[in-house]
């Protein structure tokens, strides 16, 4: 018997329900964070994402692959098609690993721009930069050799560190190390770190826990891997919208910045 009009046959089409609309009661009445705590515990997380930073690109590609191993869960009753997304994110972020694997043992642990570190790392600055040749203009003609001698010097110990960067480029290492190098700018520190926190810590990240709040979703469920990057993902709309997205936590009765409606989340004090 087919449907009334204007009805829909819910055993062959997708309906609204009002569970995926409506408010679990464990969440109504919980306090909301105040807007001074959010920014305080966000300027926190600010500071541990510029700190992350400062690693090197292989312990990012190592984070970005655990994020995706970890990202579509691993509930046993998930539909074909989860299934299947999830084990190609499996599969992606186990070849990412051993990828960033593969570079870690020919890279330090952190970055050497921004920060001195050849006292740590051992890596000191290259002779041929490191030398500069002067001559002055009334130089004799044996001053004049002296100098033509080591800027040959220097042609060619800067022609040996191109060729030994040339055969380094043919290398899996420095493939590796391409590859997670990419996958960094595309993920980034602030994904896997909003990602892996909120999932590991259920809705707490760093700046959170510091000052006791926690997102919670609103339909009561458990705040997982997934919500946290769908989360992450609105922090990205709100900076696109010019920080207008975050400020309407200040007029929404829930508090709800932006980062909030897209995920479906409240921040509550912890």
């Amino acid at each position: 018997m087919s449907a009334p009009a204007g009805e829909v046959d819910a055993s062959s089409a997708r309906v609204v329900t009002a569970a995926a609309l409506s408010v679990a009661p464990g969440v109504v009445g919980r306090p909301l964070a105040g807007p001074w705590r959010r920014l305080a515990a966000m300027v926190a997380d600010i500071g541990v994402v510029g700190l992350l930073s400062l690693l090197s690109t292989p312990l990012l590609g190592l984070g970005t692959g655990l994020m995706l191993c970890v990202l579509l869960g691993n509930d046993a009753r998930s539909p074909l098609a989860l299934k299947a997304a999830r084990w190609t994110c499996r599969l992606l972020g186990a070849g990412i690993i051993g990828l960033s694997l593969l570079g870690m043992g020919h890279t330090s642990l952190l970055k050497s721009r921004g920060l001195d570190l050849e006292i740590l790392t051992g890596r000191a600055q290259h002779p041929a930069r490191a030398q500069t040749v002067y001559v002055a203009p009334e130089a004799s003609p044996a001053e004049l050799r002296t100098a033509t001698n080591r800027l040959q010097q220097q042609v060619k110990a800067l022609k040996e560190e191109l060729d030994n960067r040339e055969q380094a480029g043919r290398s899996w290492i420095y493939q590796a190390r391409s590859f997670t190098g990419a996958m960094g700018v595309t993920f980034g520190w602030s994904g896997v770190y909003f990602t892996l926190i909120v999932g590991i810590w259920r809705g707490r990240t760093v700046g959170k826990f510091l000052f006791r709040t926690r997102a919670v979703n609103l339909n009561g469920r458990e705040l997982t891997f997934f919500d946290a990057f769908i989360r992450h993902g609105g922090y990205i709309a709100g900076v696109a919208m010019g920080l207008l997205g975050f400020a309407r936590l200040l007029w929404e009765p829930n508090r709800q910045a932006v980062e909030d409606r897209i995920a479906g989340t409240v921040v509550v004090r912890d």
